[in-house]
């Protein structure tokens, strides 16, 4: 329970998540836990020297755990740097009140340049002034106590020169410490911004391994991701000849010609709402229907596909290839999951995969064919054409029909429901 208490604590005011990096929100909360625990750790020393002042130091300690307690119900609030600024002031009016109440010099001053050394880790880069103002603050207050304490003169234990000297040692002290946390401040903000690109970077790269909704679940969770759908829609293209084809390219026009041709793919396959799966080869496949579940999927994969005709064609018109592209469509029950652990994928496993397969590898060059539930879910749209029973491998005899075209003009934009 105290382990849960301390976490939420903790984590007030900002999303907890594995990857999550200490911040200066976290820390400002951590840092209040911190001064709460070495207050109370002053109350064994109230209670022992039990006098007037007492009443005094258990005020103090008190009103400070109160008042610190508000540092993560702003952070939460979102009011970050209200939280920030109270804590500071809290600490520091704790020290400044301490240093008063006890005549002697027990050296509480110097926790104020504890707070010189904290305070950088608390201020973003757009924060300086704030920043700057306070561990000079700070320092200003350390010195202005030394000097409470070392003056006026007993002379008969030291000399004008010593007590010039200490002090003189003390301010130089206080500058160095001003001096060297204003470099950690600019230090510090350069690896929270490098972390921060980082973190940006991989999260760019994990999106264009998974779908958005996948790469969440398994940064949240590490437990295995499998789900079913009931029906979905699978697309796959594949370039007619391409193994000749790449005995007459160099290298590098192969694996241009093949960037530039799976580039427009992603682009139609964005415009369309679906979502690739991979690439294999001169193979591309993707899916309609998931990971978000919608009732249109069938014809965001025909509007795909005839847009992926019309954008090869002009690619070979382009570099003056003789080739076409073979491109099936199936629907059906899969499961999709992500699988591996280091170099892991989303992948869809099920009949309803091998059958788009098949109607890709059945079929003919510059043409489309799709199984007759395609057809079912999309006829009212599209014109098709009858080709009758196909003999695929491990299913049987499969009515198939060719995708023609789409019926009166229809509009090919495509609202993701």
């Amino acid at each position: 329970m105290v382990t849960t208490a301390l976490k939420v604590w903790v984590n007030a005011g900002i999303t907890p998540q594995p990857s999550e990096n200490i911040n200066p929100v976290r820390l400002t909360n951590i840092v209040a836990i911190l001064v709460i625990c070495v207050s109370l750790l002053q109350l064994p020393t109230a209670i022992y020297f039990w006098d007037d002042t007492a009443w005094y130091e258990l005020t103090i300690v008190f009103s400070t755990v109160i008042l610190l307690t508000t540092v993560p119900i702003l952070n939460t609030l979102k009011v970050y740097k209200s939280a920030k600024i109270l804590l500071i002031f809290i600490y520091t009016l704790d020290i400044f009140l301490s240093c008063l109440l006890w005549q002697t010099n027990l050296n509480i001053q110097y926790f104020f340049l504890l707070a010189v050394f904290i305070s950088p880790f608390f201020f973003y880069e757009n924060e300086k002034t704030i920043m700057v103002l306070v561990i000079a603050s700070l320092c200003l207050l350390f010195v202005g106590f030394e000097v409470r304490f070392n003056f006026p003169l007993d002379l008969q234990s030291t000399s004008l020169h010593q007590q010039v000297f200490r002090l003189s040692c003390a301010s130089l002290f206080a500058l160095s410490c001003l001096l060297c946390s204003f470099h950690l401040w600019k230090n510090v903000n350069r690896s929270w911004q490098k972390l921060a690109e980082e973190k940006n970077r991989s999260e760019r790269l994990l999106l264009n391994i998974l779908p958005s909704s996948i790469a969440q679940r398994l940064k949240s969770s590490p437990t295995l991701i499998a789900d079913y759908f009931e029906q979905v829609s699978i697309l796959f293209a594949d370039i007619q000849n391409f193994t000749p084809l790449c005995k007459n390219l160099s290298p590098q026009q192969l694996i241009g010609l093949l960037n530039e041709v799976f580039c427009l793919f992603d682009t139609l396959t964005q415009k369309y709402g679906l979502e690739k799966i991979k690439t294999s080869g001169d193979g591309y496949m993707v899916a309609g229907g998931l990971p978000v579940i919608n009732s249109i999927h069938a014809s965001q994969c025909c509007h795909c596909a005839l847009d992926m005709q019309d954008a090869f064609d002009g690619i070979c018109k382009k570099y003056h290839l003789h080739t076409g592209l073979r491109i099936g469509i199936g629907c059906g029950e899969v499961v999709a999951g992500v699988i591996g652990k280091n170099k892991f994928s989303y992948d869809l496993w099920g009949e309803a995969v091998n059958l788009a397969s098949r109607m890709e590898s059945h079929g003919l060059c510059n043409r489309i064919q799709t199984t007759e539930s395609t057809y079912e879910l999309t006829k009212a749209h599209f014109r098709f054409n009858k080709r009758g029973g196909v003999d695929v491998k491990g299913v049987g005899w499969v009515t198939t029909y060719w995708l023609l075209g789409r019926k009166n003009n229809l509009e090919t934009h495509v609202l993701v429901k």
